[in-house]
């Protein structure tokens, strides 16, 4: 598959590659050198598009976006809680996805890297024959979450990754997924109108065993500056598909005790 040149391939970095992290100099001087990379511009075509990313100085303590449903009423809010850390090792994001009995669903961190964001851990949570959750290690094979820049329509960012299902150990499923820029747009978030980028997504799911079944889906993906993820969709067979769109962000204790009253109110329901 075709990679964007902007966006390092598969794995870690190279040894060479400099990671953003705190150097032994004045703490001025970092975030001063820190917001010149951030707002500095290209000649050579390619748009600066990093801060249409997750804000990361913001997500210190972490918020919870709420994605509402925009096509079928009948599925609950996707609910993801986004947190940064600045360390010495480097600046990292961790993404949570809860369902709605605020039970992780999948973990993730990702890297900073000086072109962009690099899928360095990912977990899924499968429940058992016994109804517990278990905590699935993911292998990331390439783990390009998001590029920095992009130049045209052209470019492909590659992500794949590989795991063993819970209830079918024998079995590997791989998922591969191209991210491709497509063009600039604007949302509007809470009244105000918000530079965005589109990007169309392919994926394709294969699950082996004894034979390779594969299923392909299309989608996309909406990112607005200041914001991160705003909007998403998938087209999973046929003519369905479903999509999510960002309503609100809150603190996690404003989702636990959402959680807490409903099910208070089940109890007394019971």
């Amino acid at each position: 598959m075709e990679k964007n040149e902007a966006f390092t391939p598969p794995g870690r970095p190279p040894k060479n590659e400099k990671m953003l992290k705190f150097p032994d100099i004045d703490s001025t001087l970092y975030w001063f050198f820190l917001l010149l990379a951030l707002t500095s511009c290209r000649g050579d075509g390619a748009q600066d598009i990093r801060n249409h990313y997750f804000p990361l100085r913001e997500l210190k303590e972490g918020l919870v976006y709420e994605y509402q449903p925009m096509i079928h009423d009948s599925l609950t809010p996707a609910y993801w809680y986004y947190r940064s850390f600045f360390t010495e090792e480097g600046i990292f994001l961790t993404k949570t996805y809860y369902e709605y009995e605020l039970l992780p669903l999948q973990l993730s961190r990702e890297e900073v890297v000086s072109n962009g964001m690099l899928l360095e851990d990912l977990y899924l949570y499968e429940k058992d024959s016994t109804g517990k959750q278990q905590k699935i290690t993911v292998e990331v094979l390439s783990g390009s979450a998001f590029p920095f820049e992009v130049k045209d329509s052209s470019g492909v960012f590659l992500y794949k990754i590989q795991w063993h299902p819970i209830s079918d150990p024998e079995a590997t499923i791989t998922l591969i997924k191209n991210r491709r820029y497509t063009k600039d747009t604007a949302v509007v978030f809470e009244g105000e109108e918000l530079d965005a980028i589109i990007f169309d997504v392919r994926e394709l799911v294969e699950y082996d065993k004894e034979g390779v079944f594969e299923h392909q889906y299309s989608g996309r993906e909406v990112y607005a500056e200041g914001i991160g993820l705003f909007y998403y969709e998938k087209k999973v067979a046929g003519d369905f598909q479903w999509a999510y769109r960002l309503k609100e962000r809150y603190p996690m204790s404003r989702l636990e005790e959402q959680y807490r009253r409903e099910r208070g109110n089940e109890g007394m329901k019971e």
